[in-house]
């Protein structure tokens, strides 16, 4: 793959607590994505994990142990997060629509990035505040925005780019919220 052109592979890490993997019924550990994932920093490749936060059994404490174990994968290179969105059909939709815990029913709203449902363990505000979180504590680390400045070029402009955006949105949303 390297040697075609490709640069870096997308992971479906999902979680980065045990616990939560388990939930999912995920059947790998924590452990093993770290061993794939170096073999693939082994050949020269930089790998870019997606992550799911919100899953049914999701705490604050264990989305913040996914989202320092997406910073810890991937420290300067690119981090994506997603919420997760229960699709009609899916075990997770059943489970979440049984417990009563479906809010949102739109399905313009299914964006993987707005929470519809809401668990025990974590209300839809507390998990839109983790989301905006995520993105703010992997793109404003300092040493990653120096690192991007440092890097130049294209790369380094894009990736720029992304971390102010995230300021930006973080300026604006203290300012709402003051």
């Amino acid at each position: 793959m390297k040697e075609a052109g490709c640069v870096s592979v997308w992971f479906g890490v999902e979680s980065g607590s045990q616990q939560v993997l388990n939930n999912m019924k995920k059947g790998i550990s924590t452990a093993q994505t770290m061993r794939a994932l170096n073999w693939v920093r082994e050949v020269g490749l930089k790998p870019v994990p997606n992550v799911l936060l919100g899953f049914p059994g999701e705490t604050k404490e264990t989305a913040w142990k996914t989202i320092k174990f997406a910073e810890k994968i991937s420290p300067d290179n690119v981090a994506y997060y997603n919420i997760a969105t229960p699709l009609p059909g899916t075990p997770m939709f059943d489970l979440v629509k049984k417990n009563g815990w479906l809010r949102i029913t739109d399905f313009d709203k299914y964006d993987c990035a707005t929470p519809i449902f809401e668990t025990p363990t974590l209300s839809m505000k507390e998990l839109g505040e983790i989301y905006e979180q995520a993105f703010q504590s992997f793109y404003l680390r300092p040493t990653y925005v120096l690192r991007m400045f440092g890097k130049g070029g294209m790369y380094g402009y894009s990736a720029s780019r992304t971390a102010l955006a995230h300021l930006r949105r973080t300026i604006k949303s203290k300012l709402k919220s003051e």
